[in-house]
C-alpha cells in the first residue's frame, strides 16, 4: 500500500487522486528507486501495468478506495464534528500527516508496539517534512484487548469518534473483530467506523473474480491467509448486532468509478475488496 501511493504521488498534482510524500521513506532501495523512476510518465506506465498483470485490479483499487477514506475521514471532521480518529493496526498509515484537514484532529495509532517503533524510527529521520503529533498505543492483539490499553480518557464526552481499521480478512481478525466492535460500543452514539472486508463469494468460488487464484496464491506464499469474509447483503444484519447503522458499503467497482469515472470501465479486478462506514447508534 506504500508503493502504490507513492507511485501514485509522482503523477502531476491534476491527475492523482493521492499524495503521500512520506510513503518512500518506508520502502526499500529498490523500490525508492522505482518509485523515482516513476516520475516519468512512460516508466510509471510500464510499472502499473505491471502490477496490473500480477496482482489484477490491486493498484486502481488501492488509490481509489485511500481517496475514498480520506474523504469519508474530510466529511466526518468538517460535517460531523469528527475531532479523534483512532486508527486499529496502522501499520504505515499515513493520514495523520498527509490529510490538511484545516481543524485540529486528535490521531491515535493503534498497533504492535515493534511496527510502532519502527515506522516512528523511520517518521523521526524526516527532518525536513513536517509530521503532527500523534498518541501511539501499543497493542498486540494475539495477548491484549484493546479495552486493556486504550486509556479511559479517549472517552471522555468532548471526544467524537472515528474509528478506522483496514483489516477484516482472515479468521484471526474475524474473532477481533467481535472485541473491537464491543470496544466501540462503549463509545457515545454518533461514534464513526470505517473497516474494509472481502466478499464472502471471492472464497466460495475464487475462479469467479478477475485474478484472485493468482493474488490468494502470493497472498498464501507470504503468510497471509485471506479466508474470513462476508456476503455484502448480510451487511446490514451485521451492523445491526453490533448496535451500529450503515452510512456506506462498496466494492472496488463502485469506488472506482466515483473516482475514475469512465475510466474505471476498463478497471478489472479486486471488485470483492469492500468498504464500510457504519455509526454507532
Amino acid at each position: 500500500m506504500a508503493t502504490f501511493r507513492a507511485i501514485e504521488s509522482c503523477k502531476p498534482e491534476k491527475e492523482r487522486l493521492v499524495y503521500d510524500p512520506f510513503a518512500a521513506a518506508f520502502l526499500s532501495k529498490f523500490y525508492q528507486t522505482l518509485v523515482a523512476v516513476c516520475a516519468l510518465p512512460f516508466i510509471r506506465k510500464i510499472v502499473t501495468t505491471g502490477i496490473q498483470l500480477r496482482w489484477p485490479g490491486t493498484f486502481t483499487s488501492a488509490v481509489a478506495r485511500t481517496k475514498l477514506i480520506d474523504d469519508m475521514i474530510i466529511d466526518a471532521v468538517k460535517t460531523d464534528g469528527i475531532n479523534q480518529i483512532i486508527i486499529v493496526s496502522a501499520t504505515l498509515d499515513t493520514r495523520a500527516h498527509r490529510l490538511n484537514i484545516g481543524v485540529p484532529v486528535h490521531y491515535v495509532e493503534v498497533d504492535h508496539p515493534k511496527v510502532q517503533y519502527a515506522k516512528r524510527a523511520v517518521l523521526a529521520e524526516l527532518q525536513d517534512m513536517p509530521t503532527v503529533r500523534i498518541d501511539y498505543v501499543p497493542l498486540d492483539l494475539n495477548t491484549q484487548q484493546m479495552s486493556d490499553v486504550i486509556p479511559q480518557l479517549l472517552q471522555r464526552n468532548h471526544n467524537k469518534t472515528l474509528f478506522l481499521w483496514e483489516a477484516l480478512t482472515t479468521s484471526m481478525e474475524a474473532r477481533e473483530a467481535d472485541t473491537i466492535f464491543k470496544y466501540i460500543n462503549n463509545f457515545p452514539s454518533g461514534t464513526q467506523v470505517i473497516f474494509t472486508y472481502i466478499d464472502k463469494a471471492v472464497l466460495e468460488n475464487p475462479k469467479a473474480f478477475n485474478g484472485f487464484v493468482s493474488i490468494d496464491r502470493i497472498l498464501r506464499r507470504s503468510g497471509e491467509n485471506w479466508d474470513f469474509g462476508l456476503h455484502p447483503g448480510d451487511l446490514n444484519s451485521f451492523m445491526e448486532a453490533r448496535n451500529m447503522k450503515m452510512r456506506y458499503e462498496g466494492g472496488a467497482e463502485k469506488y472506482r468509478a466515483q473516482y475514475f469515472g469512465n475510466k474505471s470501465r476498463r478497471m478489472k479486478g479486486y471488485e470483492y475488496f469492500r468498504v464500510v462506514r457504519g455509526e454507532v447508534k
